[in-house]
């Protein structure tokens, strides 16, 4: 599912994904406590969080409201 955001989104928003068992050190900073987790970047700093499984639209739905892409 994140794929097809990505490919529809294309260069607007980056997105990155971790494994939090090779990054827990970096899992931990963010507060990370449960997975899936999203969060929301903007100016470096946090706007938003889903933690928990998310369908796509809804996922399409949240960058453009926090993130102002359309």
């Amino acid at each position: 599912m994140v794929e097809q955001v990505v490919k529809e989104m294309g260069s607007k928003v980056k997105i990155v994904a971790a494994n939090v068992d090779e990054t827990g050190d970096a899992a931990s900073s963010l507060g990370i406590m449960s997975i899936p987790a999203i969060l929301f970047i903007k100016a470096g700093k946090e706007v938003a969080r889903i933690v928990g499984a998310v369908k796509k639209e809804k996922l399409l739905e949240d960058i453009k409201k926090h993130l102002g892409v359309a």
